[in-house]
């Protein structure tokens, strides 16, 4: 998520603090699928807008994080969302996350709790977006962001809830009342916390454990998925391969929908 906000604020430049609530929108895609109903396919598969009415135009920064995914997943922005999971696909999480498969493999082999290659390539590319995100909040100078996204949510949450609900309405043809209940979820103060817990690595091996049902109990499970992401940070040292490519790209692109 921080990578999100990190990217977002750069595209931003110096007028990054002026329309807080951004972020939020920003974010969307993966906040709302905290509600029952709302799915993470669905949020992130949604067809692209090419028009946004005046009083929507924020609606453009939840596709902005859709295109940075695009990024992340594909290596190129698509006009068209992409649906289905694709092992082989040639963006920079799972083309970084190749090297992981056959560790993930054997990991969980010794857990009891084999998989195929398909699902460690998906857990491959989650532990590199994991540890990217923690390098860059870590190693980046950038250990303000967790500041001014929770800056971000309380500014919306104060002032700007009704413009955003009836908004993500109008995007994701969601009830506003619907869309709310999950921001006051995703939005809530326990949430927050738990993104704040994510500031280290310890954090990130116990969200690992608990998204793909290890056992937290298990000491041979956290060592194990300790052993994954130490491994996963040595392969996203170079931020700029992924960064300033997704930058140039949203930049360039032909979607004519940023403010």
């Amino acid at each position: 998520m921080m990578t999100h906000t990190w990217i977002l604020k750069e595209f931003l430049g110096s007028n990054f603090r002026e329309s807080l609530d951004l972020y939020v929108y920003n974010v969307c895609p993966d906040l709302l699928p905290i509600q029952k109903g709302i799915t993470a396919e669905f949020t992130h598969g949604i067809p692209r807008r090419f028009f946004y009415p005046p009083q929507h135009q924020k609606a453009a920064y939840v596709l902005f994080h859709l295109l940075v995914d695009d990024m992340a997943h594909h290596g190129q922005i698509h006009t068209d969302p992409v649906c289905g999971f694709n092992p082989n696909s040639q963006g920079y999480a799972y083309r970084r996350g190749q090297s992981l498969i056959e560790p993930i493999l054997e990991f969980q082999q010794r857990m009891g709790m084999d998989v195929d290659r398909r699902t460690a390539a998906y857990r491959a590319h989650t532990i590199i977006e994991l540890t990217f995100d923690l390098r860059l909040v870590q190693e980046a100078g950038e250990v303000r962001l967790y500041e001014l996204f929770s800056e971000a949510v309380d500014h919306t949450v104060d002032k700007k809830m009704d413009e955003l609900c009836e908004t993500l309405d109008w995007f994701f043809g969601v009830e506003a009342a619907v869309i709310r209940q999950a921001l006051e979820k995703g939005l809530s103060s326990g949430t927050l916390e738990r993104i704040k817990s994510l500031k280290d690595i310890e954090g990130r091996i116990g969200f690992y454990i608990d998204r793909f049902g290890l056992d937290r109990d298990n000491d041979a499970a956290w060592e194990g998925t300790r052993t994954l992401l130490l491994q996963a940070m040595r392969l996203v040292d170079d931020f700029d391969a992924f960064l300033s490519p997704t930058l140039c790209a949203i930049k360039n692109s032909s979607i004519p929908c940023f403010l």
